[in-house]
């Protein structure tokens, strides 16, 4: 043994007893001293060092060994092995090993690891596995099994530093920890651009071929393709090409013809193996930054990965400490704080009995333009109610003009409560209108916390609350979809029908007068092809009704402006002026029809007009103006010249694309 049992340092906490050093003790580097530890709960014992899990056990029995003054038998042996529970120290973590089959050993080792090392820095492995993942999820505790927030500039950064070169002109991304490296397609396809200097093509595939081929000492590749299928990817493909190119005696014109064939060819494959997200290298695509950088660093899926939730929220949550449920009592986690508990025990007031809940902060705005300055409070709470067959996903956005905003205006705090219900009552209203529009706007609902803010109290903070939509974000379309005719179309006929009805309600800013469409509250859902949307769901509302005043003709630019730019992605082979300008057409022709639609439904048709006014025709206006925004957005309606205004639009679509052509 390295250490002498009798002489073994040990610490004595509450109830857990430390064999060996600190496990929390650095080295020179900053990173920790000793990587390795075996907790055994049933002796309330913790053993740190360094090698092998068994020697550490090994050195663990000796020193109950010692300390018994008795040898242990081979029975005491095999309950000692079948208490282990394994834990690394690496990077900011510790990390306990995971058992699939014994979560409640890991959790009761967690329990007591927790009087040596600060709760937050303890994780699990296991993330890939279904019942490791339900059994947190039971507990509520998503939060373990999630590395630290990093934000996105971050990200950027460390996949920037990643970029290194071994004896060519190739750039690869290397893993610091594994020593591993990934060639990318666009990294592999750039190769093809010094097709026509032989010894320098040569060198690179070759070079390419031979990293592939080599394993390191932890037994990774030295090389590998990123996000490649390998089932489907083909390394024969480059290995007869690596063979052409440095067998050939002349490099003429036929000869570069042939291997510029066969470079098409592993292109080709490569198309096949790796999703179209992954073929460019777009630190700005949150899809293709979350996985490089996952995989970078080693980190396991996340539980929004595991959930499906979209791309854009991958990375972007921090799970937070909540409370376990245990026979249907409520036990809150000793690390939550006040807000997140008091938010959760508004979940059980609304929903009742529930078998878990798991609540997480999403830490940068969805929206692309709403990201500075604007942002609120957004939270996703994945939750099962009791006796429910399937889990519901909930996103939480704080209400803009809630209890404190007017309390910030000076309102005493009874009149600011009134005040947030006519504006929580008119949030609601608008989505009622909406929906009798025609808009899939999914039903919403409120959430409250407490906070104590000081010289006022515990005041509550309003959040509305919605379901989890599955669809994509307008503005995080990546660059493949505009490849695809089917979606190209489709995609300007639901936009068209989406802006009509945008248009008609006046969307903007309250404050900038800006206008809200297709900055992410706007997804478009599939169906069984992921090429092709099926309907357009307005997710969030906000600014619905605001401006309802200025003549539809302020608005035209904005969205001349928004088809023309969407227009300039289409990258559908084959296609030129003509066939966009039949997409533009197909907006503004859906744009057209949706808005005859609506002011023939309401000028002609009597029962959704009398729906709505009937809905309204209670409203305080001094609490909820929605009577007065919908008296004022119907008469805009009714004086609009409707054909000279598309007439107009669609001219103006036109001479854009002219002048972005030119």
């Amino acid at each position: 043994m390295e250490r002498n049992a009798q002489k073994m340092q040990k610490t004595k906490h509450r109830q857990l007893t430390v064999y060996g050093p600190d496990p929390l003790e650095k080295g020179e580097d900053g990173h920790f001293r000793y990587t390795m530890a075996d907790i055994f709960p049933r002796w309330q014992a913790m053993i740190v060092g360094v090698g092998l899990h068994v020697t550490l056990a090994l050195e663990f029995m000796e020193a109950l060994a010692a300390e018994s003054g008795e040898t242990l038998g081979p029975e005491l042996e095999d309950q000692v092995y079948e208490d282990l529970v394994a834990v690394v120290m690496r990077g900011e973590h510790v990390v306990i090993r995971s058992m699939p089959d014994r979560m409640e050993c890991c959790f009761r080792a967690a329990e007591l690891l927790e009087e040596a090392v600060p709760a937050e820095i303890i994780r699990f492995t296991g993330s890939r596995d279904p019942l490791v993942r339900e059994a947190f999820k039971l507990r509520g505790e998503s939060w373990k099994m999630t590395p630290r927030y990093f934000t996105v500039e971050e990200i950027i950064s460390q996949i920037r530093l990643a970029m290194v070169s071994v004896g060519t002109a190739n750039r690869y991304y290397y893993n610091m920890e594994s020593g591993g490296r990934m060639i990318t397609y666009e990294q592999f396809e750039a190769i093809r651009g010094v097709l026509t200097d032989r010894r320098e093509f040569s060198a690179r595939l070759c070079e390419v071929l031979d990293l592939y081929g080599r394993r390191n000492k932890q037994y990774v590749r030295e090389l590998d393709f990123f996000m490649a299928d390998q089932d489907v990817l083909e390394i024969s493909r480059l290995e007869k090409l690596v063979e052409c190119v440095t067998d050939c005696q002349r490099w003429a014109e036929v000869e570069k013809r042939k291997a510029w064939e066969m470079f098409e060819a592993c292109l080709v494959n490569l198309r096949q193996a790796i999703a179209p997200a992954f073929q460019r290298d777009d630190p700005q695509n949150p899809t293709w930054r979350t996985y490089m950088y996952s995989m970078l660093n080693d980190i396991p899926p996340t539980e929004e990965s595991m959930l499906g939730v979209s791309d854009e929220f991958n990375m972007n949550i921090r799970w937070l400490p909540g409370c376990r449920i245990e026979e249907g009592r409520v036990l809150p986690d000793p690390h939550a704080d006040e807000s997140t508990a008091s938010l959760i025990q508004d979940f059980f007031r609304f929903y009742g009995p529930l078998e878990y809940i798991n609540l997480g902060q999403v830490m940068r705005s969805q929206s692309q333009k709403r990201a500075a300055g604007s942002y609120r409070e957004v939270y996703i709470a994945t939750l099962k109610l009791q006796g429910a067959e399937l889990e519901q996903i909930r996103i939480l956005r704080k209400v803009r003009r809630g209890t404190l905003y007017w309390l910030n205006r000076g309102y005493s705090q009874e009149r600011a409560a009134v005040m947030c219900e006519g504006y929580l009552q008119y949030t609601f209203d608008r989505r009622d209108l909406l929906s009798m529009l025609g808009a899939n706007t999914p039903p919403v609902n409120c959430l409250k916390r407490e906070d104590n803010i000081p010289g006022l109290g515990f005041i509550p903070v309003e959040f509305f609350n919605r379901p989890y939509i599955d669809g994509l974000a307008t503005d995080k379309v990546s660059f493949y979809y505009y490849e695809n005719e089917s979606f190209v179309r489709t995609q300007a006929e639901l936009l068209g029908t989406a802006a009509a009805l945008n248009l008609i309600i006046g969307r903007v800013d309250p404050d900038t007068g800006m206008v809200y469409f297709g900055d992410g509250d706007e997804l478009l859902v599939f169906g069984q092809d992921k090429f092709i949307p099926v309907d357009i769901v307005l997710g969030d509302y906000t600014g619905a009704f605001t401006d309802v005043i200025s003549p539809l003709e302020r608005f035209a630019p904005f969205y001349v402006n928004y088809v023309t730019d969407m227009l300039a992605r289409i990258r559908v082979p084959g296609w030129k002026r003509a066939e966009i300008l039949e997409v533009g057409d197909a907006f503004v022709a859906s744009m057209r029809e949706r808005i005859d639609l609506i002011r023939q439904m309401l000028l002609s048709g009597e029962s959704v007009r009398s729906r709505i006014e009937a809905m309204i025709a209670d409203r305080d206006p001094e609490l909820n103006p929605v009577r007065i925004k919908w008296s004022k957005a119907l008469e805009r309606l009714q004086k609009v010249p409707l054909e000279d205004f598309m007439r107009r639009f669609r001219e103006d679509v036109h001479q854009q694309i002219a002048r972005h052509q030119h």
